[in-house]
């Protein structure tokens, strides 16, 4: 990785013009998803996670993948409303005093 120095004596030796060589270019990451090839999300179920009216009809044929996003709602919404015990702050301060 090159870095360009910002001390304004460094300018005297390499005059600001010099480019680096195309080979000495960093390269463009291209970030994107992909989705392995038969796992995609049908329509229906991208319009019921958005919020949209769906038609059951259309859910029912997505079963498998709407039951997967039901779980994964009930299971985030249980750790929403966990709370640390009363007790266990306490004790790390404690354990922290100990130490």
């Amino acid at each position: 990785m090159m870095h360009d120095s910002l001390d304004p004596r460094d300018a005297v030796r390499q005059p600001a013009t010099e480019n680096r060589p195309a080979q000495q270019a960093e390269p463009v990451a291209a970030d994107r998803e992909v989705t392995p090839q038969g796992t995609e999300l049908p329509s229906a179920v991208h319009a019921y996670l958005d919020g949209d009216k769906v038609n059951e009809q259309a859910l029912n044929a997505a079963q498998r993948e709407l039951e997967l996003w039901k779980r994964i709602s009930q299971e985030t919404g249980r750790r929403r409303r966990m709370v640390t015990p009363a007790h266990l702050p306490s004790q790390i301060l404690s354990k922290l005093a100990d130490d």
